[in-house]
């Protein structure tokens, strides 16, 4: 994609597409991105809910798991609401362990 980007200062992109086998479409992207963001590589946007638990919060219950491997989900609960104020359902618990 860097190729794409350094051989556009000299031809067309329509030019490039005859030379590299790419679709017309895919170099113009590329360049789009290139103008945009500086960077060929797309960054993709997020897909699903926005996660309720922070890498911190998971960490601290996988440390909970560790010290005391054989602790209830609703212990797990109730120790993550006292540490950081959250209220989260059992099953976020299981999924994000």
């Amino acid at each position: 994609k860097d190729l794409i980007v350094v051989m556009a200062n000299h031809r067309t992109p329509r030019e490039l597409a005859d030379i590299t086998y790419i679709s017309e479409r895919t170099i113009q992207q590329v360049l789009r991105n290139w103008h945009r963001t500086g960077s060929t590589v797309k960054v993709p946007i997020q897909a699903g809910r926005p996660r309720v638990l922070t890498a911190l919060d998971v960490n601290f219950l996988e440390g909970l798991v560790r010290r005391t491997p054989d602790i209830y989900t609703w212990e797990l609960r109730r120790a993550l609401f006292l540490q950081s104020g959250l209220e989260v359902s059992k099953g976020t618990i299981r999924n994000a362990l």
